[in-house]
């Protein structure tokens, strides 16, 4: 079943999750892997789910259709996305991560991107969520990522990259990114 953003949706803060959750206009909700100490303070208390918010969910569904992805992964990326985009304390580039390319990529929000590892050349896919000329704020777009560090990321986390790092992705590679993750 299509997820199709609505003006009843209500975005609050959940002390037992300790984690924001959009609630859905039939009662169900969506809880974030987002913790407290990664929130803004603005995150704490409840806000109307607003045309911003059912703008960047179509952008960012928009995006999933051309991936591997299945409908509840591509929820969970949507809505973590905008998580990100709403919620998140902003992030230090974590750069040293992927290979630098010869010119930087000039990301749109929304759009699925390509980085390189530096340890192993992997590819892995991101969608961006927040932009500016130097760096972007992604989350990740695949079901895991293995940092050089031997840290993992999964789908719907969140890293900064600069935009020197990351590559145009074609829907025609989603098959090849499908092994890879």
């Amino acid at each position: 079943m299509y997820l199709k953003p609505d003006d009843c949706w209500q975005w609050h803060y959940d002390s037992e999750q300790d984690s924001v959750m959009l609630e859905f206009n039939d009662g169900s909700s969506f809880t974030s892997q987002f913790s407290s100490k990664m929130l803004i303070p603005d995150a704490f208390s409840s806000h109307p789910f607003c045309v911003e918010d059912a703008t960047l969910f179509e952008q960012f569904a928009e995006s999933c259709h051309q991936t591997a992805l299945d409908e509840a992964q591509s929820r969970q990326l949507i809505i973590n996305g905008l998580i990100a985009y709403r919620f998140l304390k902003p992030q230090m580039p974590k750069s040293w991560h992927f290979a630098s390319r010869r010119q930087a990529l000039q990301p749109e929000v929304g759009e699925m991107v390509l980085t390189e590892l530096t340890s192993n050349n992997e590819q892995a896919l991101l969608m961006v969520v927040e932009t500016n000329q130097q760096a972007s704020l992604c989350v990740v777009a695949q079901p895991e990522l293995l940092l050089n560090s031997g840290k993992s990321l999964y789908l719907g986390d969140a890293i900064k990259i600069m935009n020197d790092r990351l590559a145009a992705w074609q829907p025609e590679q989603a098959l090849v990114l499908e092994k890879v993750g």
